[in-house]
């Protein structure tokens, strides 16, 4: 009896860099194109024109145009490939191993505010498809449920260290809805904060919240970067 012949699977490290360029050539070509003409707008004809590709090899990586946008998100919360998940990086382990609650939140929203900052153009357009698309807000309900997923991590972490005001499944919601691209736009693009206030208000926000006991808040002056530096309006001043 003739033994079947057992094949191996073949990898080749040349070939997975090549394939690991043009993915990262079609997500820097896709990225302006979105930002210029909007997600509707925006063709892979177009991005893979741009990325020097033939668009059956766009298809052939991501599967479709809603999955490059996801994937440009995927890019911003963790750019290395080094580090598959926004939790898994070295800013985010740091987190994990403070021994501090005070110290763990500090890392935190020190991180997740220049984290959120990346983000927020391409979730403003993932957020502006999906008020059209159904399907596209699908996928924004699946990526909301995803950071939900890796911000339970974070309050549980915080749960280790020490008693919470709140359990940790309402600790995450709240750390959530705090650290969201749509109120860091708010407030950073509308209210025009400035990186480092936004991250000091998150700071003490999620302090006097979630930490038991009387702690000291953490925002800075009122002449720090942020709205409370910005002249008032002509009209206000005339007013008062």
């Amino acid at each position: 009896m003739v033994k079947p012949v057992k094949t191996r699977s073949y990898q080749s490290p040349l070939r997975d860099e090549q394939a690991a360029r043009t993915r990262a050539r079609i997500l820097e070509a896709a990225r302006p194109l979105f930002e210029r003409d909007g997600f509707a707008r925006t063709s892979v004809k177009a991005i893979a024109s741009v990325a020097h590709v033939a668009p059956d090899t766009v298809y052939a990586i991501f599967g479709s145009k809603s999955r490059i946008l996801t994937a440009l998100i995927d890019h911003e919360l963790a750019p290395s490939e080094d580090d598959p998940t926004v939790t898994e990086r070295a800013e985010a382990r740091a987190v994990r191993d403070e021994l501090d609650q005070r110290q763990q939140i500090h890392l935190f929203a020190r991180d997740i505010a220049a984290v959120v900052e990346r983000v927020r153009p391409i979730h403003e357009i993932l957020q502006t498809a999906a008020a059209v698309d159904p399907k596209m807000q699908a996928i924004s309900l699946e990526m909301e449920n995803y950071r939900l997923t890796e911000i339970r991590k974070v309050a549980a972490w915080l749960a280790s260290r020490g008693p919470l005001r709140v359990d940790p499944e309402r600790a995450a919601e709240i750390i959530w809805a705090l650290a969201s691209p749509s109120l860091s736009r708010m407030l950073c693009e509308i209210q025009q904060w400035s990186l480092d206030h936004y991250s000091a208000w998150l700071e003490d926000t999620l302090v006097r919240t979630l930490l038991d006991g009387d702690v000291p808040g953490v925002l800075p002056p009122t002449d720090a970067p942020g709205r409370s530096t910005r002249e008032a309006p002509e009209e206000d001043r005339l007013t008062r």
